[in-house]
């Protein structure tokens, strides 16, 4: 009863510990990952200072593959979308516009 209690226990907690484990795993496939990346958009660099279309194109699909491939394993290194970045902006800026013009057209809200 006692042995089977415990390996009860000892099961739940690697379960509940599991997701932990998870993410540290690939935290070293993220890092190789993103330095292949550098490396192929270096090497497309490269190819169009010299004029060379093919190597440009491989490079860049190996760098855009890598990119899909490291955007699903690791959500921490996704770019953020620049839309989704202007239109936060343009709500902080209405947010900050709507607190400072309240005291003048809300009335008792003067000595805020």
């Amino acid at each position: 009863m006692r042995s089977r209690r415990a390996l009860s226990v000892g099961l739940a907690l690697c379960l509940l510990a599991s997701p932990i484990f998870a993410a540290t795993a690939h935290n070293s496939d993220c890092k190789r990952m993103t330095r292949q990346i550098a490396r192929y958009e270096r090497d497309a660099r490269w190819a169009d200072q010299r004029s060379n279309p093919l190597w440009e194109d491989a490079s860049k699909d190996r760098a855009k593959m890598l990119t899909t491939r490291r955007d699903g394993l690791c959500p921490q290194y996704k770019k953020p979308n620049p839309i989704v970045q202007a239109a936060a902006k343009a709500a902080d800026l209405i947010a900050a516009a709507a607190k400072a013009a309240a005291p003048y057209f809300i009335p008792g809200l003067g000595g805020l």
